[in-house]
């Protein structure tokens, strides 16, 4: 219940307009972006173990599970705003605000891969579906590496 709870909030504040954004205090755009990464995660993880055989494959769950990370690689951005590298606990590395450039291509790159994955979902087959979906978890890899502390 906490769960989608907190995917709602994510969902409610990713709809507030740029200059509402402008007001919210650093701490409640800090916890948006957490949330949105939170909901990709919880949508990475069954279609990890699917991949990995882990879990028996569903083309219609793995496709729904692509289709919704897809929309949601578009919505963490917003909440890096200046100010936002503290206010709440953040795993966020200086770099974010340092290295904007490099994030942004690093985002970019995340935000390229996430059709492909929907592409090769749609296709239903396997070696299509694996190497999309390591595709995008490599830019998962690299962003972390680069701009997120352990």
């Amino acid at each position: 219940m906490q769960m989608r709870y907190k995917l709602a909030a994510a969902l409610a504040l990713a709809a507030t307009t740029v200059s509402a954004q402008a007001q919210m205090k650093p701490e409640e755009v800090i916890q948006y972006r957490q949330g949105v990464f939170k909901a990709i995660r919880w949508n990475v993880a069954p279609m990890g173990a699917m991949v990995q055989g882990k879990m028996p494959f569903d083309q219609a769950a793995f496709l729904g599970k692509a289709q919704r990370l897809d929309q949601l690689a578009k919505m963490p951005w917003d909440g890096f705003g200046a100010g936002t590298d503290k206010g709440a606990p953040t795993r966020a590395k200086p770099e974010v605000w340092t290295d904007a450039a490099g994030f942004k291509k690093a985002a970019d790159a995340f935000q390229a891969e996430t059709p492909k994955l929907v592409a090769a979902a749609q296709s239903g087959n396997m070696d299509q579906i694996k190497a999309a979906f390591q595709g995008v978890i490599k830019t998962c890899d690299a962003c972390h590496d680069n701009f997120r502390s352990k």
